[in-house]
């Protein structure tokens, strides 16, 4: 029960994937305390998939992460841009 009780006082948000036109649409999510614990998750992955990515040899330009709420709705983006730097 006390979980339950902790999960209601979080928010949950979904982790989409972007690459040039395609998304990959997270259909799970997370259970976080806010949008700022949302926005280090996903820079958590960005860092991963930035990893990945230079062990692949393969360029992460025109993609991003978009977070979005427990509705569906957009509330902050993570774009890779060019040079691979944070924006």
């Amino acid at each position: 029960m006390a979980q339950h009780a902790i999960l209601l006082r979080m928010n949950r948000y979904f982790f989409h994937f972007r690459q040039g036109d395609d998304i990959a649409r997270d259909a799970v999510g997370m259970y976080l305390r806010d949008l700022e614990a949302a926005r280090e998750e996903a820079i958590r992955t960005w860092r991963d998939l930035l990893s990945i990515a230079a062990r692949a040899g393969e360029s992460p330009a025109d993609c991003e992460i978009q977070i979005a709420d427990a509705g569906g709705e957009p509330v902050l983006t993570i774009p890779f841009g060019d040079s691979n730097r944070l924006h």
